[in-house]
């Protein structure tokens, strides 16, 4: 099965990184919403894209540089407003339990994020995404989280990359895929998502290829192909069980079910990279979904 992330929500109808969107997303299908995390200056974990501070939201400074109390203060409707992550984590455990994907760059707002994760009970129900730093930090904590590890080059990542931050999935930006790629990934046991797919025939393209996951803005053409988690098309439920750490250089790949499951009967080769015939790259750069 292909799951359908839904990038930021659903942004057809709502502003991004919002309640009303993520609820829309959820509502119509999508298996996990994505979502872009900062920090106030007063700790708070919100929900915010760099980018949007003044493409959407005319903030008058970094969102850094701000209260959560001068943030709610800026006359937003409140369904529109800019959300809390705790708020965001109510929201999606009722009626259904829907998965996260959560995306930081920095390894404070990770970190605070991970808190709430864990204080809510819902590890289960979350990936992390973001910098480099941020995912080794989150690593270091909880050698059992779901990572998703995202480049922006045709080859592989290195040996050092895949052995430290074990991730569940490597994603990448579509026009970058070939059969031989997502073939290279899975042999080396992971899966590989694809970003940002807006067209409906590249979405119909990419599954036949044999991509695990889907990120778009447009989930309700998405879910007409891969199915929903509302009772049409064969998806089905499932959760991100927690992977287990490794250890050498090869282990069995992880459990027949859920997100782990798209890697089920695989051998996990975590030598990618200079060794074993693996793919190599020099010179490696990072960064979140865009």
């Amino acid at each position: 099965m292909t799951l359908a992330i839904a990038h930021r929500g659903d942004t057809t109808g709502f502003r991004e990184n919002t309640l009303p969107a993520i609820r829309s997303a959820i509502d119509h299908g999508a298996h996990m919403v994505e979502i872009d995390l900062d920090r106030t200056s007063d700790g708070h974990v919100v929900l915010m894209h760099a980018e949007a501070q003044g493409r959407l939201w005319a903030l008058p400074r970094p969102i850094t540089e701000m209260t959560l109390a001068e943030i709610a203060s800026l006359g937003v409707e409140v369904e529109q407003r800019i959300p809390t992550l705790m708020e965001v984590l109510a929201a999606v455990s009722y009626p259904r339990p829907t998965q996260l994907m959560l995306v930081a760059n920095s390894v404070d707002t990770v970190l605070a994020a991970d808190n709430l994760v864990h204080e809510h009970g819902m590890a289960d129900q979350v990936l992390y995404s973001g910098s480099v730093e941020a995912l080794r930090a989150i690593r270091a904590r909880r050698p059992s989280a779901g990572l998703v590890l995202t480049w922006d080059r045709p080859a592989l990542p290195p040996a050092e990359l895949w052995q430290t931050l074990r991730p569940r999935y490597y994603s990448t930006q579509y026009r970058l895929l070939t059969r031989d790629l997502v073939t290279e990934v899975h042999r080396h046991g992971y899966g590989l998502a694809a970003w940002m797919v807006n067209d409906f025939p590249e979405m119909a393209r990419l599954i036949g290829m044999g991509v695990d996951a889907i990120i778009t803005d447009h989930m309700t053409e998405l879910v007409k192909l891969t199915g929903d988690l509302n009772g049409q098309g064969a998806s089905q439920e499932f959760t991100v069980a927690p992977s287990a750490p490794s250890s050498g250089h090869d282990q069995q790949s992880r459990g027949s079910n859920g997100v782990n499951g798209v890697t089920a009967g695989r051998r996990t080769s975590l030598t990618s990279g200079t060794q074993g015939g693996g793919p190599t790259i020099s010179e490696p750069r990072f960064h979140v979904l865009e």
